[in-house]
């Protein structure tokens, strides 16, 4: 089954190091720039209830480190039980706009 994460990115850190010349950003064909990250799961929630932390990338042996950029949370589905007055309340057919 998948699972779906969500979660922030520092922009205002991501461009810093860009700028820098960090050599985890790449120019395509398309000459659009990327950004090559890593992403890791955490065998437990940190003190901020996040599942996952995200990292630019840099290409081995070019002195860069690891930057942490952002961090992720498992999309967690908030399911409630249907009571009888939730039905009851529901439009009937006639209500319906088609």
């Amino acid at each position: 089954m998948s699972k779906q994460l969500i979660g922030s990115i520092c922009l205002t850190d991501l461009i810093d190091f860009a700028k820098k010349g960090h050599t985890s950003f790449a120019k395509a064909d398309n000459g659009k720039i990327y950004a090559n990250v890593k992403v890791w799961l955490n065998d437990t929630k940190d003190k901020f209830g996040n599942d996952a932390s995200m990292q630019i990338n840099p290409k081995a042996d070019t002195g860069f480190v690891f930057e942490y950029i952002g961090n992720l949370r498992f999309v967690e589905p908030k399911i409630t039980d249907v009571t009888q007055q939730d039905i009851q309340e529901m439009p009937d057919d006639q209500d319906l706009p088609f």
